[in-house]
């Protein structure tokens, strides 16, 4: 037998990589048409729930994208408070697998990956979903993938205006200047949702709530908004997907399991949202399989809740990328045995 190896990639790591913007979002584009397609296997996430003891829990995402023959988990974590022991909110790891024989082949840590992955996603959809000039864009939330949202909504759309919120002064005020130099456009810090959100054509509401409680109400949003609530727990009214002129998710089978997380997953439990509402998930539109936005007034939410295959391809690249340039530690986890 073989000796098995696999490539480990610390957080310095991957950062070291230098992964380009347009390279991240190949690969989620591509995960993302691969889904719409059928061409993934997905299985809904999973939770380990702890939340009633330390304050956080873990999210299991397993999945296969056959256009890039690679499988493999991410495991998350969510835990709300790590800021106050400086710690990252979303602590994580993914395993990389060869589909065929089920062989490990990296662990990355999975972090920074995930903030653009996510980033990508918003991006992605604002380019099929936005209202075409879009100029104005609302931020929720200034911690974790917010940096990476707006990098690539920079980048997605021709913005004027950025506006960021956040529940802390210090945090939002900080992001803005760090998001400022950043982009090298001004991102100014506001005191109010309703202050960022009013007559913005792009809304997105990435904030950390530990209990459902409506931060942008649907009266506040301008004809045509783009909005993209992609919360663990419901930050809207429960009935936004309802009224709005399309309603977008990035897989509706994970969205709509009985015992899932996510901004509307209570709201389809008690029958408020229901399969019927749904315009198309987000690879069907990318992958031509659905429109996007047909006119400029239309309401157009999109919830993603995060998707494993959009994970593992941009693992896949950060591997790739890493095989090329000598990143990373080689580590030899079984040496030649044979099973008895």
């Amino acid at each position: 037998m073989p000796r098995l190896e696999l490539r480990f990639l610390s957080a310095e790591d991957v950062l070291g990589l230098g992964l380009t913007d347009a390279e991240v979002l190949g690969a989620v584009e591509g995960a993302l048409r691969a889904h719409g397609l059928g061409e993934v296997v997905q299985p809904p996430k999973s939770h380990l729930v702890l939340d009633d003891r330390f304050g956080g829990h873990l999210n299991i995402l397993p999945g296969y994208v056959a256009p890039l023959g690679t499988a493999g988990v991410k495991v998350i974590a969510d835990y709300v408070g790590n800021h106050a022991h400086d710690l990252p909110s979303e602590p994580a790891l993914l395993i990389l697998h060869r589909p065929e024989t089920g062989v490990p082949t990296a662990i990355l840590d999975a972090t920074r990956l995930t903030w653009l992955r996510t980033g990508a996603v918003t991006g992605i959809g604002a380019r099929h979903l936005a209202r075409p000039g879009a100029r104005v864009l609302a931020h929720v939330g200034a911690r974790g993938t917010a940096g990476a949202n707006l990098r690539f909504l920079a980048e997605a759309l021709e913005l004027d205006e950025i506006r960021v919120t956040s529940r802390r002064a210090e945090s939002r005020e900080r992001f803005a200047e760090r998001m400022t130099a950043e982009l090298g456009r001004p991102v100014r810090a506001v005191a109010t949702v309703r202050e960022a959100v009013e007559g913005a054509d792009v809304v997105v509401d990435a904030s950390r709530l530990e209990r459902e409680e409506v931060l942008v109400r649907t009266e506040w949003l301008a004809p045509g908004a783009l909005v993209v609530p992609y919360g663990a727990v419901r930050s809207t009214e429960a009935t936004l997907p309802v009224v709005a002129d399309r309603f977008v998710v990035d897989d509706w089978a994970q969205a709509s399991r009985p015992d899932g997380w996510g901004q509307y997953c209570r709201a389809i439990a008690d029958g408020i949202v229901r399969r019927e509402h749904l315009h198309a998930e987000l690879g069907q539109v990318v992958a031509g399989l659905r429109p996007g936005r047909e006119s400029d007034d239309e309401l157009v939410v999109l919830w993603h809740r995060g998707m494993a295959v959009c994970d593992v391809a941009i693992g896949a690249l950060a591997l790739t990328r890493a095989q090329e340039q000598g990143i990373g530690t080689v580590l030899t986890y079984q040496a030649a045995a044979r099973e008895e």
